[in-house]
């Protein structure tokens, strides 16, 4: 069928337009997730900056254009046009999804550097519970000091939630005090990066599945 379609005329034109178009979609939205999930990571940007949830959305598009494509190759009236949206679309869901794995790559790299340049934060807090008996009030009571090598590049390390006592026992599984960083993807995806000291994370919770990165965890939304 493919043999036919491509010597009846029009189909060529149609495909190389299909292309076009879709190509030029993934130009845009490949390089912005990519480059959004580098930048959330790097230390020069926000831990927050949205851009996988997006790519997430022009893939389930694609598959439903392709699902429609599908659809049209049982009339042989538009079936050069299907076949060719079927391919252009097909292009681009697989470049979504080798940019959506590629940016989870970059972004989970990011938070597991993250969870070495945190851990003389995470010190200073444990060596202030065994000295005073109970964890600091607040993270301003503390004094840390990061030892060469361990600053993130471009900047500090990011605004952590401290949530200690009856709130961090009864809300997270139990343990004295977490640390939590909200590192939102999109709009409708509230990822978070948390500690526990008790280092008893669950395998669901908080809306989503834990990864566990180092002696941290990662909350999938």
């Amino acid at each position: 069928m493919l043999y036919d379609l491509v010597n009846k005329i029009g189909y060529r034109s149609k495909l190389k337009l299909s292309l076009s178009g879709f190509g030029i979609l993934s130009a845009l939205i490949c390089p912005y997730t990519l480059g959004s999930s580098y930048l959330a990571v790097s230390g020069y940007g926000d831990w927050a900056i949205p851009g996988q949830e997006m790519i997430s959305w022009f893939s389930l598009l694609g598959m439903i254009v392709m699902v429609v494509a599908v659809f049209g190759l049982l009339f042989s009236k538009v079936r050069c046009a299907a076949m060719a949206v079927l391919v252009g679309s097909g292009m681009m869901v697989i470049l979504s999804i080798l940019s959506l794995k590629s940016a989870d790559t970059i972004r989970m790299q990011g938070f597991e550097r993250l969870s070495k340049e945190a851990a003389p934060l995470i010190a200073t807090i444990n060596d202030y519970n065994e000295k005073f008996g109970q964890p600091p009030e607040s993270l301003k009571l503390l004094k840390v000091t990061y030892p060469p090598g361990h600053e993130i590049k471009g900047g500090d390390l990011p605004d952590f939630t401290y949530i200690l006592g009856g709130r961090a026992v009864e809300r997270y599984h139990g343990n004295p005090w977490v640390l939590i960083l909200e590192a939102p993807t999109g709009p409708l995806r509230w990822d978070k990066f948390i500690y526990y000291p008790l280092q008893n994370y669950p395998s669901l919770g908080h809306g989503g599945w834990f990864e566990s990165v180092g002696e941290w965890a990662y909350v999938h939304d």
